[in-house]
Parts: C-alpha cells; sequence; structure tokens
C-alpha cells in the first residue's frame, strides 16, 4: 500500500529553484511562489499551505521573469 502525501511549500520552492537554477535567483522564486500562494489559496482555505494550482501559477510566472518580460514587484506577469 503505497500513501501519498502532498507536496509541502517547501517541496515547491525546492523544485522550482532547481528548474530555474541560474535563471532566478532564490530570494524572487521564494518571492514568487509566495505571491501565487496567496492568490492561489484566495478565501476557500487561509490555513492551505500548498493550494491546488500554485506550482503551474508560480512556474509561469519564473518563465516570463527568466525570459525578460515585464513583471510588477509582486511577480505577476504585466
Amino acid at each position: 500500500m503505497v500513501i501519498t502525501v502532498p507536496d509541502s511549500y517547501a517541496d515547491v520552492v525546492e523544485r522550482l529553484c532547481g528548474e530555474f537554477d541560474g535563471r532566478v535567483p532564490l530570494q524572487r522564486v521564494t518571492q514568487i511562489v509566495r505571491q501565487c500562494c496567496r492568490e492561489a489559496r484566495g478565501s476557500d482555505s487561509p490555513a492551505d499551505p500548498n493550494p491546488p494550482g500554485l506550482e503551474g501559477l508560480a512556474r509561469q510566472r519564473l518563465l516570463a521573469v527568466s525570459t525578460g518580460e515585464r513583471t510588477d514587484s509582486e511577480g505577476e506577469v504585466s
């Protein structure tokens, strides 16, 4: 029997840091993941540290940052 445990917030940050290593600094990855977490969480479940859609949203924003697309101070693509 295999029990799956949902990824933690730290797992998401670690994966994205590895994926964008050398293109986006750790501090920026963390900032964008934190902002995306707030947005993905919405008002549904404020206690959920890793809401559905977090990693995909953060990856999309990090890709924009890594390719030089303009973003605002919170990491949102303009």
